[in-house]
């Protein structure tokens, strides 16, 4: 094997320290482009962010009146007498009951003898007689068979469904 010369060693060093350097050059911009890769995509993915919560109204400042929810069931205010062969009702709200619904001895699995009664209007005094109400198979409600123990009513008030129970010992 030859020796290099003084000079050719020389050219070997230079040329292998301006290749380094040159690596170290790349290594650091390409750094650099990764950091501001990575800025870029923070400040993207926060604007993203924002945008979405403008859009969905996050970011709203004027409140709109809450409107009021209408109640589950309203009370109605009822009297109900039973003759021993009648059931006699009053409405006394101060609204008509629409679509009203009344029922004899109601179960909690089993259905009870039911009368669809219509309007009844504020005020009034309904009569009705107890074999009018009946059962989803057509069995009529019998007062010398089954005592009635307790009715309710149900029906459609200008505040939402209204709702009473009742009954006797």
């Amino acid at each position: 094997m030859t020796e290099l010369t003084p000079e050719e060693k020389k050219k070997i060093y230079g040329e292998e320290k301006a290749r380094v350097e040159a690596q170290e050059k790349i290594k650091k911009e390409s750094e650099a482009k990764k950091t501001n890769t990575g800025c870029l995509g923070i400040i993207g993915l926060v604007a993203l962010v924002a945008v979405v919560m403008w859009i969905c109204g996050v970011f709203k400042t004027e409140k709109k009146p809450e409107t009021p929810s209408k109640p589950l069931y309203v009370d109605l205010n009822a009297s109900v007498r039973f003759t021993g062969t009648q059931f006699i009702i009053t409405n006394n709200d101060t609204f008509d009951w629409r679509n009203a619904e009344l029922e004899i001895n109601p179960g909690l699995l089993k259905s009870g003898y039911k009368l669809n009664a219509g309007l009844m209007s504020t005020g009034q005094t309904y009569t009705v007689g107890a074999m009018q109400f009946a059962k989803p198979d057509g069995t009529k409600f019998n007062p010398f068979l089954i005592k009635p123990q307790s009715i309710n009513i149900s029906c459609d008030t200008p505040k939402g469904k209204g709702f009473y129970s009742g009954g006797w010992k």
